[in-house]
């Protein structure tokens, strides 16, 4: 799944959950896996540089994984609670 796939997928699950639908667990954390490894990857680049992609350009999507991250694993935290 790429960078704006993954954009993607979480925006609609946060539609989904602001339209009051369950989420399902399982995809969830088949998305949680997804950013983890999208994270790992930014980092590298980070470390090793990428041709094709600035150091910059990097920094930006490794935040934007980061920030997805810790948004859907606080609707799973919430979900877990409820």
């Amino acid at each position: 799944m790429g960078f704006k796939d993954l954009v993607e997928k979480l925006d609609d699950i946060l539609g989904d959950h602001d339209k009051g639908k369950s989420l399902a667990l399982e995809e969830l954390k088949r998305l949680e896996e997804r950013l983890v490894e999208k994270q790992e990857k930014y980092r590298d680049r980070l470390t090793s540089g990428a041709p094709g992609e600035t150091p910059a350009q990097t920094e930006v999507r490794l935040r934007v994984v980061e920030a997805q991250l810790a948004k859907l694993r606080e609707l799973m935290e919430e979900d877990r609670l409820s």
